[in-house]
């Protein structure tokens, strides 16, 4: 059995790391063709440190985890030299967390990295230089990644931002997300919180779409309503 500490020693032989474009399947089937557009937005601003903060409306959360790991395999493979720290916050570990952490450590060992990847904390995982970490609300993680301070400097996603409070976010990952160039990016699957009011997620849409009627610039994305266009 698999697990982020141990891996098989028998990997059959991966294919390279596709940098550009991002590929529009994976290997759940999931289809990312609705996510195109928003992936080439979060990686065109991690390359140009111009630290957007973008939005997109998911069909499902396995669809926000084939396009977060997506990102975060090419972010990973790309800052082995450099170096860089990117985080994903979600809500629940065991629902959220750990199935985006399997789903990391295996697209790693699928592109030739197994027994490159090290798992560190039991929330991190570390790429050579690259980092990326995992952070669940219902349950902190017991260890943060050496010389990172658990603060990212590449990438912070934010899963499921309708079910996060935003006092939480205020106040326990922005304090730690202040590195000059950080893109963020917010998933969900709703635009309101489970007790109806405004959510962190509508909130951050809703600025998001205010600021592209003013200057024309996208930084909110819906995946179902690319794949609707594109059908019809």
């Amino acid at each position: 059995m698999t697990t982020l500490a141990t891996r098989s020693s028998t990997i059959a032989a991966p294919p390279a790391v596709a940098l550009s474009p991002i590929e529009s399947t994976t290997r759940a089937g999931v289809s990312l063709d609705g996510a195109d557009e928003f992936s080439r937005a979060v990686i065109d601003s991690v390359v140009s440190r111009r630290g957007d903060t973008l939005s997109v409306s998911v069909t499902s959360d396995a669809e926000a985890i084939a396009i977060s790991t997506r990102l975060e395999l090419l972010l990973m493979t790309v800052g082995m030299g450099a170096g860089s720290v990117s985080a994903r916050v979600a809500p629940s570990f065991m629902e959220h967390t750990y199935p985006a952490m399997r789903s990391l450590t295996e697209a790693l060992d699928e592109a030739g990295f197994s027994g490159m990847w090290t798992a560190v904390g039991g929330r991190n995982i570390r790429l050579v230089e690259s980092w990326q970490m995992f952070i669940s609300m219902d349950t902190p993680a017991a260890e943060s990644a050496p010389k990172a301070s658990g603060r990212p400097d590449t990438l912070l996603e934010v899963v499921c931002a309708d079910q996060i409070p935003t006092g939480w976010f205020r106040s326990r990952v922005v304090p730690r997300s202040s590195a000059k160039g950080l893109t963020t990016v917010f998933y969900s699957t709703s635009s309101r919180s489970a007790d109806g009011n405004e959510s962190l997620f509508d909130r951050v849409r809703r600025s998001n779409l205010t600021r592209e009627w003013r200057d024309g610039v996208r930084r909110h994305f819906d995946t179902a309503s690319a794949v609707t266009a594109a059908a019809s």
